[in-house]
């Protein structure tokens, strides 16, 4: 099946789609708790507990909007904790820049890292020459420059084996994109929006590497990676200084009021390795219940962090646009191609006239359910982004499929569907 790739197409001609997979419970990389089993008791809290769904095509308008609710994505694959289920509870984490001061310790990296730059002239009189450092933003690609960089990073600081780190898992990770590119324009940053990868670089030499998407509101920090040989230069924290410098000169340039945030993902509180992201000040992180953004060092956001409630804030809930199951949009593809899209409550007619599949009443029933659920993780972007499935897999019994043995392969890798959704 050939993947859909979104980057290199207009807004016009793609689009936007996910596939829905629903709630799922994995182990947690934090904790290190795994999924109950059958036998385990109701009141056994799950591990990592996330609604999930492959992402096909998405303006970077609609991700800004789903990152704004708690949704994040790893190359074309998105989740969105379930707080209150899961057992690390991850809130998504932002940093007003405009307000950012940097710490004294943050000052310190900085002033480490320009001292290595720094280096005295042969001929002794005192005069002082740089090496060049150089930060530079493309399209996200890949360059084998940077996969032997990643390669590197990944089996001396994450131990890994050098035999398992392999280009399709890095793609899949680090360089495939579901966000539509746009051109750079009249309010937008210098790169336009999309999937990035910035190059660190001394004199020439690649040191790392951050992954990012630039949205209409800010800068998405994705991943980032390092020779291990300058392990000493703390370059994780002096990439997330570097990141919240590029936003503010971006937003001086563009004259944009609404790029403004610099977002780091997750804040899990009760994980010391994942907290540092709050001396990042002035962070805010979002309210599950009432989908407001509270500050961190707010004490009584603290307090209500600390004894593991999952409302930050007294404040009112913010009512977010919903979008009614009926009016949302499904995307109906066999043998890898978009048949049609459809609103929901014209799917009944549309599949009776498919003359090459039986669908039964339950079947649509079901889907519905299915539906309703999408729209409640999705909300108002349900009207836009259609929910593309696999008719054969979704309305068909499991005794109407050619090849049980090939469904289960296809099964373990529904991470990564692929339909073709442009022609």
């Amino acid at each position: 099946r050939a993947r859909l790739s979104a980057r290199r197409q207009s807004a016009a001609a793609m689009p936007e789609a996910v596939s829905y997979h629903g709630r799922s419970a994995t182990r947690c990389g934090y904790c290190a708790s795994s999924p109950p089993s059958p036998s385990s008791s109701s009141s056994q809290r799950a591990s990592s507990v996330s609604d999930g769904a492959v992402a096909h095509a998405l303006a970077p308008r609609t991700y800004d909007e789903l990152i704004n609710r708690g949704w994040r994505r790893s190359g074309s694959w998105m989740y969105k904790p379930a707080i209150g289920e899961t057992c690390c509870a991850p809130y998504t984490i932002r940093l007003r820049c405009r307000e950012f001061v940097r710490s004294k310790s943050q000052r310190k990296v900085v002033k480490r890292f320009e001292r290595v730059l720094e280096e005295a002239d042969e001929d002794g009189v005192g005069c002082q020459s740089w090496k060049a450092f150089t930060c530079t933003t493309s399209r996200s690609s890949f360059v084998e420059e940077e996969f032997e960089l990643w390669k590197k990073y990944q089996v001396v600081v994450h131990g890994d084996s050098e035999d398992e780190l392999r280009r399709t898992s890095y793609e899949r990770f680090l360089v495939d994109s579901p966000l539509i590119e746009v051109s750079p324009g009249a309010g937008t940053p210098s790169v336009g929006y999309g999937a990035f990868h910035q190059q660190y670089r001394i004199d020439g030499e690649l040191i790392a590497v951050g992954v990012i998407d630039v949205l209409p509101t800010g800068l998405s920090s994705k991943y980032f990676f390092w020779d291990p040989a300058y392990a000493h230069l703390s370059l994780g924290k002096l990439s997330a200084l570097k990141e919240i410098e590029w936003v503010l000169d971006e937003a001086e340039k563009s004259k944009s009021p609404e790029f403004a945030y610099y977002y780091m993902g997750f804040y899990i509180h009760n994980c010391q390795k994942m907290r540092y992201k709050a001396e990042y000040s002035p962070s805010e992180i979002l309210c599950p219940v009432t989908h407001r953004w509270v500050k961190v060092d707010d004490p009584d956001v603290r307090r209500r962090l600390d004894a593991g409630d999952t409302r930050l804030t007294n404040e009112d809930a913010i009512e977010l646009e919903r979008c009614a199951p009926s009016d949302a949009l499904v995307g109906l593809a066999y043998a890898g191609r978009l048949l049609q899209c459809r609103r929901l409550r014209d799917l009944p007619m549309l599949m009776k006239q498919l003359t090459f599949i039986d669908v039964s009443n339950a079947k649509l029933a079901a889907f519905a359910e299915t539906m309703k659920e999408f729209c409640d993780r999705f909300r108002g972007s349900a009207k836009n982004v259609m929910n593309l499935v696999d008719i054969s897999r979704e309305f068909c019994d499991s005794d109407d499929n050619d090849d049980e043995e090939e469904e289960n392969e296809e099964e373990e890798e529904e991470k990564d569907d692929a339909f073709y959704v442009g022609e």
